[in-house]
């Protein structure tokens, strides 16, 4: 029994023990072959530091039940609850009184969805709870809490087909020394990934690149690459890396460049990269294996290869696999063999300055690879989030005659300059001294687009919520990393919403695509964090955490001249002005220390076609500041009329 107070995160009086209590006296009595609710609250005391005295029942049949002094706690999830009280510290219950509430309903829900040997909706549940692990170690908060133990001893038990996510979440948990202190059984699942080594931590578990996979999974059909007969089918060598050691023993034929190349008479040494992963793979060839001779000559860095041997333990901690080349049926080809001397790619870091000068090579830079592993990634998760939703993709023109952002910086598109060179150098001119248009192709300037939100409006009014995504053109002659001349730009159209609603739809789509490169890009990932910026991986967990912090452009300014004399911001701040960068990642990364969206800014610093607010001094624009970034979307409700637009047009001047 528990009361109502528990479920909210507050433990009742009767799960309330003081942490000087003798464990002698805290007394657990099982029901006799409930194995599950036997395992939970060992794993539970054992998590918690409590040492139980166990005992079976006396009379018949009956529920758990904990005994304190003359107390008597009954039902498992009370029980439960009940341990994680009685020594303070262990945060077994979470840590905040949020994370009490949080773990208390995945009590609950594990008992509803769980609670039977055959779960009625219990692939349902899984993949609902595969959502919720994508990106996570842990069910709540960064630790092991009495809601991992509950919901992973249940599903230690259940012959259930385990995604990914939930299986790697399963083995961190099963690794915990509370659980193996027990003798907790391995997971039973149909696809149940290898267990964890004992001696791993459980963060390293849950974060590693190199996990292993599902092992029902790792068959030839799955394992070959698709259209890969040419070469008897190949295997990638990102899903060797993923799988590991369940993979030992297994022959395996893979294709790729070589990286580094070692030979010591006795036996010689390639890494090899298939540009699946940033990861490479060491293969070791004894000089007796067919081909081998081959790779006397040419066999320098970049040369293309094909090795067939058989997976085994690496001996080094760099990598827990290699391809053994040492039986007769084994087999080692070079395709294209590479003079060392003249490849301008060796082993280590390339500037980008560098990388630029040899635009044929350098997608074989790890940065280059896995910028576009990602970018692919980024892409394919902006599609997804919007078909989820019932937009529809729109494409718009990419050659316009229009000037969306009325800025004037944009490519002009014509054919007359050609044309003049065949026509010695002279363009068509009208009777007032400018060029003639007419003569162009399409009889008008004509520019690559800024933008193809103009288009993408009409398709709003008429098929409701959609979307464009392409290449957009700024000919703003400014040469930092925040102007580029060519970039691919997502851009929504809402209808029948407001701007609380297009703040919720910017926030889901950048936690949607943070977490799609988080579950399919995580070696990238890692790469970046390691070599490029420490602390990314950090601050992409931190914004899924929780919600996006939102305040008034006003408030913003509010806290900004507060903090102005600690921040010495370099450009003064005061309500009207246009926030620079230095102010907006000073209120995500100082203040709030997370994503922040302002919203209702001055009319004067947005366009003309954002919907006036009834002050009549701000309108309901928004701009999604990222930690580490900046402004990273812009949007709001557009006009409020034809007489406002209007006369914004004509405060703006530009009626033209």
């Amino acid at each position: 029994r528990c009361s109502a107070k528990a479920v909210v995160g507050r433990p009742s009086p009767e799960c309330s023990a003081p942490p000087h209590l003798p464990a002698a006296m805290v007394v657990c009595t099982f029901v006799a072959g409930d194995d599950v609710s036997a395992l939970k609250i060992k794993v539970a005391a054992k998590a918690a530091g409590v040492d139980l005295k166990l005992e079976r029942p006396k009379g018949g049949a009956c529920v758990p039940e904990l005994h304190i002094g003359g107390r008597v706690v009954r039902y498992t999830n009370a029980v439960i609850r009940c341990i994680g009280r009685i020594f303070e510290g262990s945060d077994i219950y979470g840590s905040t009184f949020v994370e009490n509430a949080q773990v208390d309903a995945w009590l609950d829900w594990t008992e509803m969805e769980f609670g039977s040997s055959e779960p009625p909706n219990g692939e349902a549940a899984v993949e609902k709870l595969a959502t919720h692990l994508e990106s996570r170690t842990y069910l709540v908060g960064q630790r092991y809490t009495l809601a991992d133990v509950s919901l992973s001893c249940s599903l230690a038990q259940l012959k259930l087909s385990l995604p990914p996510a939930v299986q790697r979440w399963l083995n961190t948990c099963t690794a915990h020394e509370s659980f193996k202190a027990v003798g907790g059984a391995a997971p039973k699942g149909g696809k149940a990934s290898a267990s964890a080594p004992s001696g791993a931590a459980p963060a390293a578990a849950a974060s590693s690149s190199s996990a292993a996979a599902p092992a029902a999974a790792l068959d030839d059909a799955s394992l070959t690459a698709k259209y890969s007969t040419a070469v008897g089918g190949r295997v990638q060598i990102k899903k060797i890396l993923e799988a590991g050691e369940a993979l030992v023993g297994r022959k395996i034929r893979v294709c790729g460049w070589v990286r580094t190349m070692r030979d010591q008479k006795q036996v010689m040494f390639l890494e090899l990269t298939d540009g699946s992963g940033p990861g490479g793979l060491q293969v070791v060839l004894d000089p007796a294996v067919p081909g081998y001779e081959s790779l006397k000559s040419g066999c320098g860095t970049g040369a293309s290869v094909m090795c067939y041997g058989v997976l085994v333990k690496s001996p080094a901690a760099k990598q827990p696999v290699e391809l053994l080349l040492k039986e007769p049926d084994h087999e080692v080809q070079l395709f294209g063999s590479v003079d060392s001397s003249d490849y301008p790619m060796a082993k280590g870091k390339h500037s980008m300055e560098f990388l630029r000068s040899i635009g044929h090579l350098r997608p074989r830079a790890t940065i280059i690879g896995s910028v576009a592993r990602v970018r692919n990634a980024l892409a394919h998760a902006t599609h997804e989030f919007f078909r989820e939703r019932d937009f529809i993709y729109v494409h718009t023109p990419l050659i316009t005659a229009a000037d969306c952002e009325g800025a004037g910086e944009m490519f002009q598109v014509t054919t007359l300059m050609a044309d003049a060179e065949k026509d010695g150098g002279k363009l068509p001119m009208t009777a007032d001294k400018k060029i003639d248009y007419s003569k162009d192709f399409f009889c008008k300037p004509s520019y690559l687009t800024v933008s193809g939100q103009l288009s993408v409006e009409n398709y709003c009014c008429a098929l409701s919520n959609v979307y464009t995504f392409g290449p957009t053109f700024r000919a703003e002659n400014s040469h930092t990393s925040r102007h580029l001349a060519e970039f691919w730009m997502i851009e929504p159209e809402l209808a029948f919403a407001d701007i609380q609603d297009d703040m919720q739809c910017a926030e889901d789509y950048l936690k949607y695509c943070v977490r799609y490169a988080m579950k399919h890009n995580r070696a990238d990932l890692e790469f970046f964090d390691k070599q490029i910026e420490q602390g990314l991986i950090a601050r992409l967990e931190n914004l899924l955490a929780e919600p996006f912090q939102r305040l008034t452009y006003t408030e913003a300014i509010e806290i900004l001249i507060k903090e102005s004399p600690k921040a010495k911001f370099k450009v003064a701040v005061e309500w009207g002005m246009d926030l620079g960068s230095e102010h907006e990642r000073y209120l995500a990364e100082k203040i709030y220390k997370k994503p922040t969206i302002l919203y209702n800014y001055p009319k004067d610093i947005k366009a003309f076609y954002m919907r006036l607010n009834d002050d009549e001094k701000t309108v309901a624009a928004m701009d999604v500041l990222a930690p580490g970034i900046g402004e990273v979307i812009g949007g709001g409700p557009r006009g409020g009329g034809l007489g406002v637009v209007g006369r914004r047009v004509t405060e703006g001047g530009l009626g033209g």
